[in-house]
């Protein structure tokens, strides 16, 4: 195995890992159980924990997500 083929082989596995930790590791993150997070229904990763926020990427307002006896 040649210098390129070792990079391509690690840039790919750190590109994989990073995207298991921003997609699933947003799940440990979220903070107390108690508390309320909205989410854009379009784009789940987009959230926050204001009540009155709106998607950046398509303006839409979130819906609550998660905390206070919701799924």
């Amino acid at each position: 195995m040649d210098a390129a083929e070792l990079l391509v082989t690690v840039g790919g596995a750190v590109l994989v890992a990073l995207t298991l930790w921003f997609f699933l590791g947003a799940r440990h993150r979220s903070g107390s159980p108690t508390e309320t997070v909205y989410a854009c229904p379009m784009h789940p990763w987009i959230s926050s924990r204001e009540p009155s926020a709106t998607c950046s990427l398509c303006d839409m307002p979130l819906v609550r997500r998660g905390g206070r006896g919701t799924a």
